[in-house]
């Protein structure tokens, strides 16, 4: 009767060569995108104040170092009720289109966002339309959604052969905030009504580390200090 062998205690695993001959060396393969994209991120770099040094508020400072919002951006102040929106990929992460921060987009892309509005950080208000963001909850470096066919682009800077644009329109052309949203479901803003028996009057409210809600504003120094 034969044996039956279950396993090889002998086998060795062959040993793994390269198919190209000893004498030739291997090609070495670029990615052109990602060095395009390294090259990219150096020049923006280059064209940022380090952290702190435009005295921006804490969360349009935030946003500034993690998108690569270049100085150019902060020259001008909106005024009146125009606000400034830098454009952003529709998504985030790994889903994120090559569009974000002003890069030229092709024809479908641009299309796309004529249909479904644009995405990006807000980052300069003018006073009457500071009053009324800061009174729905929307603050400088909230990442805010728009209406469709409502902003016009204005160019800021040139990198390399890249223009860079910001987004110019009026507070009211804002569709809704994802900073805000972010907030509300993890518990640190809340929509109240503050009104009477005989009206309503919904405000947003923040909740302080001992539960209780603060409808307060800010200080008028604040902005001041931060602007």
């Amino acid at each position: 009767m034969s044996k039956t062998i279950y396993s090889f205690p002998d086998f060795k695993e062959p040993e793994k060569t390269s198919s190209w001959p000893a004498e030739v060396k291997a090609p070495v393969f670029v990615d052109s995108e990602l060095e395009a994209a390294r090259r990219r991120t150096e020049l923006i770099k280059a064209h940022m104040s380090p952290e702190g040094a435009l005295g921006l508020p804490p969360l349009l400072e935030a946003q500034r170092l993690k998108y690569g919002i270049t100085d150019a951006f902060f020259r001008v102040q909106a005024t009146f009720d125009r606000i400034f929106v830098f454009p952003l990929s529709l998504e985030d992460g790994e889903k994120a289109e090559k569009t974000s921060g002003g890069i030229i987009k092709p024809g479908a892309t641009k299309l796309r966002d004529l249909q479904e509005g644009n995405r990006g950080v807000l980052i300069s208000a003018g006073l009457t339309a500071m009053d009324r963001l800061m009174s729905h909850g929307i603050e400088l470096g909230h990442v805010v959604i728009t209406n469709k066919n409502v902003p016009f682009a204005r160019r800021c800077e040139s990198i390399g052969a890249e223009a860079l644009h910001y987004l110019v329109m009026r507070e009211a052309d804002l569709a809704g905030s994802e900073t805000l949203m972010t907030e509300i479901r993890e518990k640190r803003r809340r929509i109240i009504d503050v009104g009477n028996d005989n009206g309503y009057s919904h405000q947003v409210a923040t909740v302080l580390p001992d539960g209780t809600l603060d409808v307060s504003k800010k200080q008028s120094v604040y902005v001041n200090d931060t602007w």
